[in-house]
């Protein structure tokens, strides 16, 4: 299952070339092998200091010494698995995914990593990274009367520290109104708000998005996505149950489970643009499908990533939670 996964998810056409048998594969000849395949120059190029990167971050397997040569020393060898690996890092690597964190984060979730003190410590800073700069002059919030109680200045505030939506969306099904963008904003930085209200705010969007949503999705997803935006983006030292005290105090079991829920996101993903070409489909979902096949390359890597597993973990840990209260 593992492998089958990995062999998707990390670049289903970048198969292992006949002659790409690893024989005489040092560091230097991987990085001009890779440099040639992916026709990489200049600061994008992998050079031998990447390569060793990879291996020093333990998202690469060293090369094997498989003989020597006389006079020559070691015959460095890697395997298909190893360059497999090589491969989708190379991608990652054009992707814009460079920094260690942020490395070892996307590895853990495609195809694991032995050190999970240090995948802790990655998805925490590549989270806080991301939340920050989310969160950066944001002083205009949601107060007890709610977003219908504020002035008309005070919303257009609220929505111009949100940002503008992505011209890719504007004047389609994915455009909600500004009350929902101010209002899940709200829900993730403070954790506050009538929750009840929020849900009906989703349920409404998700309408949107398909009219007929409630036939073909359960209704437990309101509950869901809520659960998992509630109080995501907070600080923790001012609220409770933040993203951030999420990943620093969840099980590696717990990392576990959301991480297989992740890599479920991003099969789906993957399938989107096979999905959408059913004939039968209607307009919203072939929409939304092709939607997200154009979009999946972007969502798939770096901050995406990382969000959406926060995300993911919060929920596990939140429904830990319940279950322990549950049977106390």
């Amino acid at each position: 299952m593992t492998r089958d996964f990995e062999s998707v998810l990390a670049n289903p056409d970048a198969s292992v070339r006949k002659g790409d048998n690893g024989d005489r594969m040092t560091n230097a000849e991987l990085a001009d092998s890779l440099n040639e395949r992916f026709a990489l120059a200049g600061p994008d190029a992998v050079t031998l200091d990447v390569v060793r990167q990879w291996v020093a971050w333990d998202v690469l397997p060293r090369a094997q010494a498989k003989g020597r040569l006389p006079g020559k020393g070691p015959i460095w060898n890697r395997d298909e698995h190893s360059l497999r690996r090589a491969y989708r890092l190379t991608e990652l690597r054009k992707a814009g995914v460079r920094r260690e964190n942020a490395v070892i984060v996307q590895a853990y979730v495609e195809w694991g990593h032995p050190d999970f003190d240090r995948v802790r410590g990655a998805l925490r800073a590549e989270f806080s990274k991301w939340r920050n700069q989310l969160n950066r002059d944001h002083t205009t919030f949601i107060g007890d009367d709610g977003y219908r109680g504020l002035s008309a200045s005070r919303k257009r505030s609220i929505a111009n520290q949100l940002g503008p939506l992505d011209g890719r969306f504007v004047g389609t099904q994915f455009e909600q109104s500004p009350e929902v963008y101010a209002v899940l904003a709200n829900l993730a930085r403070l954790a506050a708000g009538d929750l009840n209200q929020t849900k009906q705010l989703i349920s409404k969007a998700l309408e949107q998005l398909h009219p007929n949503f409630r036939a073909i999705i359960p209704i437990e997803i309101t509950d869901l996505i809520a659960n998992s935006i509630s109080g995501l983006t907070g600080i923790p030292d001012e609220i409770e149950q933040s993203g951030e005290e999420a990943i620093e105090g969840a099980t590696e079991r717990q990392f576990r489970i959301a991480r297989y829920h992740v890599r479920l996101i991003l099969m789906m993903l993957r399938k989107a643009s096979t999905v959408s070409s059913i004939a039968d489909l209607d307009f919203y979902s072939k929409a939304i499908l092709n939607t997200l096949s154009s979009i999946s390359q972007q969502i798939s890597v770096g901050g995406w990533v990382s969000t959406t597993f926060a995300q993911a973990l919060l929920v596990v840990c939140r429904q830990s939670e319940f279950q322990s209260n549950a049977i106390s």
